[in-house]
């Protein structure tokens, strides 16, 4: 008998869930997040803790959903200092590194930029070699300068020898404390995209160190002996160490929590999942119990990237949403009072009409300190200026509209689908939506988000881009699988519940006999104590 524990951080909430090793939910619980975020997760671990209360030394895993990356890159707080190599010349010298960053972000980030010759097309045919003084003459220059090297090398995803020569140099110069992120490791094919990727993660590097010592630190105080993990992007897991070479696999981890734990509480495989909060609800794709990835390149903190993403859909629908009337319609949003609530709200003796207030209104959510019913419908009368119930059906025409329009985003043909309701804010949502086959709403739907990050597994993709012209596209896509699950076991998946998850060949335009190979697999964490 073994225990976990899932933790997801919010901008409102920070949720919590203890569960046994069938991952029956034993307890349960919301805490506001804190500033400092860490004292959140403190609290939150605490109280299911002391509600389920179960032997310390049986709690076996702690996963964490957390924000912190999302929140630096957002707030251009902490950020590393960092320089950037393009290893491509004389080729890809007419695009600047960081030519599409914001300019607030450039001027924090952009002070060692270098391009050096070098780089490969997309067969493994030379550009050009390394030149080793050149590259040990910017290294020079920034030794001493910065925490962060992030280098990237034209068609690197496919021979990634350059990179890595690039990345012994720098650790001889620039000594072993600064840490060094390659952009064949992080991104996707497009060179711009991926250089943008590996300086993004080159950045958030300092914010993981902090986040991963944090989160160490808590669990300690706590008397806990756990194994630590937390959630990335994908819907799966990674180590402590993993998080401080790639951050920004973390960006976007709340959405995909509550893709993977909604599917699991309705035991739904395919559908939509709608997650309402205090501020949006995001919807997303559930293929096969995993959250659907975006096709589309990601922006983070306005800067364009290639690396994977949720395909996620967000719109102002939620718990604090601010409800505006004019003379025959009313306005949802899109911004909203957040986990100010309890001071804005009318409900509360605020002066800001939410959904939350009507939701109280008609009994169907109850907090503590709300005003009482009939006087709460009295002061909506007063300010919408018509009577109750066509103030009311006003706002659910609008939140039916909105709703739907988010599922037409997210379907990819005609068929119905499920649609699975998930959040704090889920009381919102309507029982019956156009273009699904019906609405449900799971137990402990609240705490879908934590529970995703509890029953995630640890998962490996590996990507590569061969010429079927020169090598044999089965022999190569079997030893990618191979190196993944080595990998996999590696970090501690248990051998039988390894599987597939993607494996796919894509042909490459205007590249004759170019090919993409991607495989993923994923697994369990070992239960062998």
């Amino acid at each position: 008998m073994y225990y976990k524990i899932g933790v997801d951080v919010g901008g409102t909430n920070t949720d919590a869930v203890l569960v046994s090793h069938d991952n029956s939910i034993l307890a349960k619980t919301k805490q506001t997040t804190t500033l400092d975020v860490s004292s959140g997760i403190e609290n939150a671990i605490k109280k299911v803790l002391s509600d389920a209360n179960v032997p310390k030394k049986e709690i076996k895993y702690i996963m964490l959903g957390t924000t912190h990356c999302t929140n630096a890159l957002v707030e251009r707080k902490e950020l590393n200092k960092i320089g950037a190599i393009r290893i491509g010349l004389p080729a890809s010298s007419a695009i600047p590194t960081m030519t599409d960053f914001p300019e607030d972000l450039k001027a924090i980030l952009g002070k060692h930029l270098y391009m050096v010759h070098g780089g490969y097309e997309f067969d493994g045919r030379l550009i050009s070699p390394l030149n080793e003084e050149e590259i040990k003459v910017c290294l020079l220059k920034m030794k001493g300068e910065i925490e962060s090297l992030a280098i990237t090398g034209i068609f690197s995803k496919t021979i990634p020898d350059q990179e890595l020569q690039v990345a012994t140099w720098a650790k001889e110069i620039l000594g072993e404390n600064v840490r060094i992120s390659c952009s064949h490791q992080v991104g996707g094919l497009g060179l711009l995209e991926r250089e943008n990727a590996a300086i993004l993660n080159a950045a958030l590097q300092g914010v993981a160190l902090k986040m991963v010592t944090a989160f160490k630190e808590t669990v300690k105080r706590l008397g806990l002996l756990s194994k630590l993990f937390i959630g990335q992007n994908d819907g799966t897991l990674m180590s402590l160490d993993q998080v401080q070479d790639f951050p920004v696999l973390t960006i976007s981890s709340g959405p995909t929590n509550s893709i993977r734990g909604a599917g699991a509480l309705s035991k739904v495989s395919n559908g939509i999942v709608i997650d309402v909060g205090g501020t949006t609800s995001d919807g997303g794709a559930l293929v096969n119990f995993f959250p659907r990835e975006s096709t589309q390149a990601a922006q983070i903190g306005g800067v364009l990237t290639n690396f994977r993403m949720p395909d996620v859909v967000a719109v102002g629908i939620g718990g604090g949403t601010i409800v505006r009337f004019n003379t025959n319609t009313c306005k949802l949003g899109p911004d909203s009072v957040g986990y100010r609530l309890k001071e804005k709200a009318i409900a509360f003796g605020g002066d800001t009409l939410t959904l939350s207030d009507f939701s109280l209104a008609t009994n169907q959510l109850k907090i503590e300190g709300a005003l009482a019913i009939e006087d709460l419908k009295n002061k909506i009368q007063t300010l919408s200026g018509k009577s109750f119930p066509d103030t009311l059906e006003l706002v659910k025409e609008q939140i039916q509209l909105a709703i739907e329009r988010l599922v037409d985003k997210l379907k990819t043909d005609y068929k119905e689908v499920p649609v699975i309701a998930c959040g704090g804010g889920a009381f919102l949502l309507p029982k019956e939506i156009e273009g699904a086959s019906n609405v449900i709403f799971p137990e402990h739907l609240e705490v879908a988000n934590a529970f995703g990050a509890c029953i995630a597994q640890i998962s490996r993709e590996e990507e590569l881009v061969i010429n079927t012209l020169q090598k044999n596209e089965k022999e190569e896509i079997e030893l990618l699988v191979s190196k993944a699950k080595e990998a996999l076991l590696k970090n501690g998946a248990s051998e039988n519940s390894i599987h597939i998850l993607i494996k796919e060949s894509i042909p490459l335009a205007y590249l004759p006999g170019a090919v993409k190979l991607k495989v993923k697999l994923c697994g369990d964490l070992k239960t062998d104590f």
